[in-house]
């Protein structure tokens, strides 16, 4: 069995794909572990990864709006440790300062411009780089994974987090590195390039969560990846990751 620093350098493009097939397992293994507060974190996956980016997209510009930024906050702690002063920061923001910070961290990030992007949203009250991932990842999952800590750990060469910019630069760009790994393999393996085949940021993200959260919790379920990449991909369409 792989760890998940294994999994990491050395998963194939298969072996990504089964292991994001138990995402939604991940997702209620945490979810156990956490009390639960006014929406379930399972509830609140299922917005940030199915909806958020649609209604996001709807809007011209591409923006969040206040009320969106409070519940991806709350999403964002109920992944990890919950700060309710973090909550009331970002509903102390204004809805058009939301609206123009997000507007353009969406854009520079559509412009490949991630720290830029960061930046622009790092000025909203209550928000990091962490959670201006979190607003990316969604938002342009072509460009930028979130920050998550089971990811960021078992990625970066740290046994702490410091949540900074560098940080998440580093990440994201060993994140796309293995993006880059993953589709080349496709390319080769002569496969449909379609999106079902084709590797993000935020989906290589999920998968690594996934591998990190497993392995601590039901390590039995990646004791083999017999699994097809045909089921596998269906689950993912299902869920419409991105």
């Amino acid at each position: 069995m792989k760890t998940t620093s294994d999994f990491i350098k050395n998963g194939s493009h298969e072996e990504f794909l089964s292991v994001l097939q138990y995402y939604g397992d991940a997702i209620k293994m945490k979810a156990s572990q956490k009390k639960k507060n006014d929406e379930g974190l399972v509830q609140l996956d299922k917005w940030y990864q199915e909806d958020l980016e649609k209604l996001v997209r709807s809007r011209s510009p591409s923006h969040i709006t206040r009320d969106e930024l409070v519940r991806l906050m709350k999403w964002k702690l109920s992944r990890g440790k919950f700060r309710p002063r973090l909550v009331e920061l970002a509903a102390s923001n204004s809805n058009e300062s939301v609206k123009d910070a997000s507007a353009k961290g969406i854009r520079l990030a559509l412009g490949n411009k991630v720290e830029d992007a960061i930046n622009a949203l790092d000025v909203l009250k209550g928000v990091g780089p962490a959670t201006a991932s979190g607003i990316l990842a969604a938002c342009v999952p072509e460009r930028c994974c979130f920050f998550a800590d089971e990811v960021a750990l078992a990625v970066l060469p740290v046994s702490s987090l410091k949540y900074n910019i560098s940080e998440y630069q580093l990440l994201n760009a060993t994140v796309v590195d293995i993006v880059n790994r993953l589709n080349k393999e496709i390319k080769t393996e002569n496969k449909e390039a379609d999106d079902e085949h084709t590797w993000t940021p935020h989906k290589v993200e999920l998968a690594i969560w996934t591998h990190a959260v497993i392995l601590k919790n039901k390590p039995e379920l990646l004791s083999d990846f017999k699994r097809s990449a045909k089921e596998s991909t269906g689950s993912i369409k299902k869920r419409r990751l991105n």
